[in-house]
């Protein structure tokens, strides 16, 4: 138990971890166990869950699919960087080994869906919060959305006159503003799969400000539990249950972040080592050259062992002709 506690300890610190949260399916998908699952693997999840074909083999159990006539049409993620998770109880939830950005798991899912569905126009949208109203204005869908007023958010500890809170509270009323979009009928069951996908990196810069524990901290993840909620009511209503909607979250950025600045305070101001005796930069041939001394190295070993066994075990009368051309006793004998 101790070894697998130290092993799941060294994944995530290699990857970074996340969570995996599954908020509504359909009735034909069933997610079971709690297994962790690698990011670069999502797009193959996602294809399946949409009964697409699979070009990696898995052995994520996870989930299978129970009525292949009864499956999403549509997949709304909201990916959320900077946090392990929200703190939400609701839906099911996967460990995630953050190995890979999210924007590449989108790439990956939309160009599988183009390249299966060439003559027909999928709805394939991916929204940076960061980016403002410009990634918002790409997409026919969301036309008249404005930048919402932060004020319009019902908060209590946090502050508007602080950048940080101010921003993840105009992501707040942003997502409230796409509800509304959909509940106005901006999107239809077409039969057809869709896929819209919203990134949010606020809560970043809110929970280093104020503490991962904190009480502002812990309001902007209820803020965000509820406009997810209701995001994704207006999805399942327009696409009359055949959505699945999960959120993805991962502190991989501050995986990366520690590893930079101790990467830094590795080098002093003239750019030269300092006294943390650093490794050398090995060639990318060193992996190679490094197995041919080792294994030569092994093979010589035991092939040297086993002559010396031999020899040590050879009957000089029978066995060796070593010992009759160079002993000299023999010689006088003979």
């Amino acid at each position: 138990m101790l070894l697998a506690a130290f092993l799941v300890g060294l994944v995530s610190s290699v990857y970074g971890a996340g969570e995996l949260s599954i908020i509504h399916h359909p009735g034909s998908l069933v997610f079971k166990g709690h297994d962790s699952l690698k990011e670069s693997a999502l797009p193959e999840v996602y294809s399946a869950a949409l009964g697409l074909s699979t070009e990696q083999f898995s052995h994520w159990q996870g989930f299978y699919i129970e009525n292949p006539f009864n499956i999403p049409e549509a997949i709304v993620t909201i990916a959320i960087d900077g946090v392990q998770d929200i703190g939400q109880n609701n839906g099911h939830h996967y460990p995630l080994l953050t190995n890979e950005d999210e924007s590449e798991v989108f790439s990956a899912l939309s160009r599988k869906i183009s390249e299966r569905y060439v003559n027909e126009k999928p709805t394939l949208v991916r929204v940076d919060f960061s980016n403002g109203l410009d990634d918002i204005h790409q997409y026919e869908i969301f036309n008249g959305i404005k930048r919402g007023n932060p004020k319009s958010v019902i908060h209590k500890h946090l502050k508007v006159d602080l950048e940080e809170d101010r921003n993840f509270l105009k992501d707040i009323a942003l997502l409230h503003e796409i509800e509304a979009k959909i509940e106005a009928g901006a999107v239809k069951e077409d039969f057809i799969p869709d896929v819209y996908w919203f990134s949010i990196s606020s809560l970043h810069a809110l929970s280093d400000l104020h503490g991962s524990n904190a009480t502002e901290t812990q309001e902007a993840k209820q803020l965000l539990q509820e406009a997810i909620a209701t995001l994704s009511n207006a999805f399942i209503k327009h696409y009359s249950n055949h959505v699945l909607v999960t959120v993805i979250t991962s502190d991989a950025s501050h995986t990366r972040l520690r590893r930079n600045v101790l990467a830094a305070t590795l080098y002093d101001s003239n750019n030269n080592k300092s006294t943390y005796n650093l490794a050398s930069t090995y060639s990318t041939d060193y992996p190679a050259i490094f197995n041919i001394i080792l294994w030569f190295c092994v093979a010589m070993f035991f092939s040297i062992l086993a002559i010396c066994y031999v020899t040590a075990n050879m009957d000089p009368g029978r066995d060796s002709i070593i010992y009759r051309m160079t002993s000299t006793r023999m010689k006088k004998d003979n």
